[in-house]
């Protein structure tokens, strides 16, 4: 009677241990089914996401950049965008990262978005969507740099999206 009783709770207690393993199990192959999920998700926005520098100009005292977007996601929370430039000034070197403004008029180091065409070369501001960059349109980015980009120097923005796309371009001092 009593090798029943062991026998018994020895195998009670292993289906315990087998039922807890195969939860625990369980719980960490739906965990990195997850992480796998969000991981492709991000990696197709990435894929299918596409910017271009149509032109940066250099109107004192801003540099005007514009921006395609030409791919297929659409992009806003321009908040988020990095922007960086390297620039000669007069006598120095400068590199850095300018903040976002939502005022029409960015002061010293920022930068804001002017107006989102729905087609640059007419100059048709967009409809659909406002404040949204979607595909096929382009926005008018203006940055003020302080102090200003040199006479006949060579420069460079960098434009970064919040999901890593990142496109540069140089202008003229």
């Amino acid at each position: 009677m009593s090798n029943v009783l062991v026998t018994l709770f020895v195998v009670v207690l292993m289906m315990v241990a087998v039922v807890s393993w195969s939860q625990v199990s369980f719980d960490s192959l739906d965990s990195t089914c997850q992480s796998w999920k969000l991981m492709t998700d991000k990696a197709e926005d990435i894929l299918r996401t596409d910017i271009d520098i149509v032109n940066a100009n250099n109107t004192a005292p801003f540099v005007d950049v514009l921006v395609q977007n030409v791919g297929k996601v659409h992009l806003a929370q321009f908040s988020q965008w990095d922007v960086l430039v390297q620039y000669y000034g007069n006598t120095t070197y400068h590199v850095g990262s300018l903040s976002y403004t939502e005022e029409s008029i960015p002061s010293d180091n920022e930068w804001a978005v002017i107006t989102i065409y729905a087609d640059d070369t007419t100059e048709d501001p967009e409809v659909f969507e406002p404040d949204i960059l979607n595909p096929g349109e382009v926005a008018l980015m203006r940055l003020k740099l302080n102090p200003s980009p040199g006479v006949d120097t060579i420069n460079r923005v960098i434009l970064s999206s919040p999901n890593g796309v990142v496109v540069s371009a140089q202008f003229q001092g």
